[in-house]
């Protein structure tokens, strides 16, 4: 007759694997960890699709030069200028997302001491010319804003008119992206004076995706 060992097993083996598991495995695991979690942030989709949201802003510091118009005569200015535009959009549909962006600038002309401040409100319309899944994405957005300011000097103004925006999103991953533009501005100031002028700038968007929670 025979008789059933029921004594608990011997961790022979484990000592064993223990032994032979180099420190060399350990190190390869990990790579590969780290790559194959790069590899899923570059490829994971952006949400730039119908039913999400955008929350993010872009800024600028330049050395601005100004054409204005007035009485058919043409001046020019240069000076100095901050502006911070934070912005909310959601997207309509794939690729197009429609918003309003809040503006605050701070001018310093050249060759005066009359420095300003304004704010500003935009609402506008952008798309992406890519399709979700890539990295690099670039963009076209119009926007038209209303503008009030006062100088040091007391005088106040109101403007109006469109800035144009071009530029490419780099998508970290499907949430953030870094921003970089080019802008062109047209405005009208106190119903008489024209203004045009370039400036360059940069931002940050957090894509926010829908999501239907259950309790």
């Amino acid at each position: 007759m025979l008789l059933q060992d029921n004594s608990p097993p011997k961790r022979k083996h484990n000592y064993l694997y223990l032994t032979f598991f180099k420190p060399i495995t350990i190190m390869k695991t990990i790579k590969l960890f780290f790559i194959a979690t790069i590899l899923f942030t570059i490829s994971a989709n952006s949400q730039i699709t119908k039913g999400n949201w955008m929350v993010g802003g872009s800024g600028n510091f330049t050395n601005y030069k100004s054409t204005f118009e007035s009485n058919n005569t043409v001046t020019t200015q240069t000076g100095n200028a901050l502006t911070i535009s934070p912005n909310l959009g959601y997207f309509i549909v794939d690729n197009f997302a429609l918003g309003t962006t809040v503006g605050f600038n701070f001018s310093n002309p050249s060759g005066a001491n009359n420095n300003s401040h304004s704010y500003s409100i935009s609402p506008f319309v952008r798309y992406y010319f890519r399709e979700s899944a890539k990295i690099i994405n670039p963009f076209l957005q119009t926007s038209y804003g209303f503008s009030k300011g006062k100088s040091e000097s007391g005088g106040s103004n109101k403007s109006s008119g469109y800035t144009l925006k071009g530029g490419t999103a780099i998508f970290f991953n499907s949430s953030v992206a870094l921003e970089l533009s080019l802008n062109y501005d047209s405005s009208k100031f106190n119903s008489d004076v024209k203004s045009n002028n370039f400036t360059v700038g940069i931002g940050f968007q957090i894509h926010l995706e829908k999501k239907i929670i259950i309790f």
